[in-house]
């Protein structure tokens, strides 16, 4: 008799000691937001550096002031290269402006080597799966980019893109395809999947299709809903915001698509630490993830319904392998050579 009670008052013991580990692992991270609210109350700011699109940014910021209407988000928003330049030439001055910092993949790299991140993982750094975060919480997928062809709905249809690069080798295709020669990411990860010997075999008989050479993937976009020519290398963001004014625009995954990364991490010597946190929180939870899913972007945490990973049913896509960084300047002298050819 006196053994059971010893077992059953260990039992309820055991289940008091568990209720009460659940109950303080709430507490803590009560504590944890409401320590970041108080430091943040008393910053009043979040300076954030992001390529995206001012009009993506500006919804994004709007949200997030509702919030917390007690900071307000400043924003410097650019593309990668000058991004890029102004963390590096910041850095250089010991001028250290940025809290968040927001870029593609393959700059993420850099700025790591350069100890320009300070660790942080977010509580919501839990829903991402492996390769779509730091191990040692430098940065977190805000979303992924791929590399797609879109192409004019008045001259073509989706049945006339072919599944497959290769099949834009076909005769028929010379002088019709725009192609973004600024793109070393997707060149790289091209010759890595496709091997570096095939790769390049691929890419010497591209280039004989006399490709339409521009250097910006918007004008890109443009330039197909012209007419100027029917199809061409293209964001799905930049050409699902077309589509919804009813721009003759359309895309199509080409295997193998491609996608690179965009991140955002903390910024080492963050002036508005606190605030620069919850922000990233913002941007990574799945409130943010989903407004991120809504401008036709696709998230990168992958338990969000966005209406635009429904079209990316049955087409697989390759993540760009960061690392590949480390030979840039290999990869975009490599890339110069093939297509000034």
């Amino acid at each position: 008799m006196t053994q059971k009670l010893f077992i059953i008052t260990l039992f309820v013991c055991l289940l008091l000691i568990g209720g009460g580990t659940r109950e303080h692992a709430g507490a803590s991270e009560d504590e944890r937001v409401s320590k970041l609210m108080e430091g943040a109350r008393q910053e009043g700011k979040v300076v954030w550096y992001s390529n995206f699109i001012i009009t993506d940014a500006s919804r994004l910021i709007k949200r997030f002031e509702e919030k917390y209407p007690f900071l307000k988000v400043d924003v410097f928003r650019a593309d990668s290269v000058i991004l890029i330049n102004k963390i590096m030439n910041e850095a250089r001055n010991k001028k250290y402006t940025p809290d968040a910092i927001q870029m593609p993949g393959f700059q993420t790299t850099i700025v790591k080597k350069e100890r320009l991140y300070a660790s942080y993982i977010s509580p919501e750094n839990r829903a991402f799966p492996e390769g779509f975060k730091d191990t040692e919480g430098s940065w977190t997928s805000t979303d992924i980019v791929p590399y797609l062809m879109a192409y004019n709905t008045k001259m073509l249809s989706r049945k006339d893109i072919p599944d497959t690069f290769e099949g834009f080798l076909n005769p028929k295709w010379k002088r019709k395809i725009g192609i973004d020669t600024k793109e070393v990411e997707w060149f790289a990860n091209m010759l890595r999947i496709m091997g570096e010997e095939k790769g390049m075999d691929f890419f010497r008989k591209f280039v004989a299709q006399n490709l339409n050479y521009r250097r910006d993937r918007a004008l890109m976009r443009d330039l197909i809903i012209a007419g100027e020519f029917p199809v061409g290398t293209a964001y799905v963001h930049q050409v699902e915001d077309r589509k919804r004014t009813g721009a003759p625009i359309d895309w199509a995954g080409v295997a193998p698509v491609i996608a690179k990364l965009n991140t955002v991490g903390l910024a080492a010597h963050a002036p508005h630490p606190h605030a620069g946190k919850l922000f990233i929180d913002f941007l990574i939870s799945k409130e943010g993830q989903t407004m991120i899913g809504s401008f036709g972007r696709v998230p990168g945490r992958p338990d969000i319904e966005a209406d635009i990973l429904k079209a990316f049913k049955g087409i697989k896509i390759y993540p760009s392998d960061i690392s590949m960084a480390d030979k840039l300047n290999a990869y975009r002298k490599q890339s110069d050579e093939v297509f000034r050819k």
